[in-house]
């Protein structure tokens, strides 16, 4: 049996990083912060637009596309370029914690990237994928959502490898599952550790999130790095 990190391990050493780095972490969360608050706020007679911190998912997608049209389409992709780009900087920052960057410009990381328009794809594929077997019933759709969620750091460790030659967009959600087998239930318990961090939250009408957030997004970034660290035969 993989000796895998405790959700306690995983978030102490979260708050081990963070200590004495509060600024930087929350400078490289901000953008995406404002945006969970903006669409957090939102409400719309006719239809809910509703941030998920965690990752957007296909009733998001299909909400956004037909109810709000083209511009505000365009400008979920562009809020998910700003997340991922912020997710992969923090996967850095927990592999090297003495990392020198910008947290404010790394928001913008992949825009500057040649192959932004894979994450996009990648992207509307999992939506595709998720909403297929949500048709099934919810669960399923639920696991399998769990299943592809680490796909986004997949690419990025793969391209930052350069192992991605032959490679289809598919492949990344394929090692993805692979990743997840067995797993799945310690990342919803992970993810079920941060309610109450959520609650205080919106108890504090919002600030909280200031430092939730960034806890929360490098946390889930630190379960992707301990599940590479006990299955490396996986990013080949």
């Amino acid at each position: 049996m993989k000796n895998y990190r405790t959700r306690s391990e995983l978030k102490t050493e979260i708050k081990n990083l963070l200590r004495g780095n509060w600024k930087k972490g929350i400078l490289l969360y901000l953008i995406p912060l404002i945006v969970f608050w903006f669409n957090s706020g939102y409400n719309n007679s006719k239809v809910e637009w509703h941030f998920d911190p965690t990752n957007f998912d296909a009733m998001h997608f299909t909400r956004i596309a037909s109810s709000f049209g083209i511009i505000s389409f365009i400008l979920s992709l562009v809020f998910l370029i700003i997340n991922l780009s912020a997710s992969f900087r923090g996967l850095d920052w927990i592999e090297d914690p003495e990392l020198d960057f910008d947290p404010l410009k790394s928001n913008f990381t992949y825009f500057r990237s040649p192959d932004w328009w894979q994450l996009i794809f990648i992207y509307v594929i999992i939506s595709i994928f998720t909403f297929l077997w949500t048709l099934l019933l919810i669960i399923p759709g639920i696991v399998k959502s769990i299943a592809y969620s680490q796909t986004y750091f997949v690419y990025k460790d793969l391209n930052d490898r350069g192992l991605t030659d032959g490679y289809s967009l598919t492949t990344y959600i394929n090692k993805s599952q692979q990743l997840m087998v067995g797993n799945k239930w310690r990342y919803f318990v992970l993810q079920l550790s941060f309610i109450g961090w959520w609650i205080l939250g919106f108890i504090t009408l919002g600030i909280g999130f200031i430092w939730i957030y960034p806890y929360y997004k490098l946390t889930m970034a630190n379960f992707y790095r301990d599940l590479v660290e006990k299955n490396t035969e996986y990013l080949n």
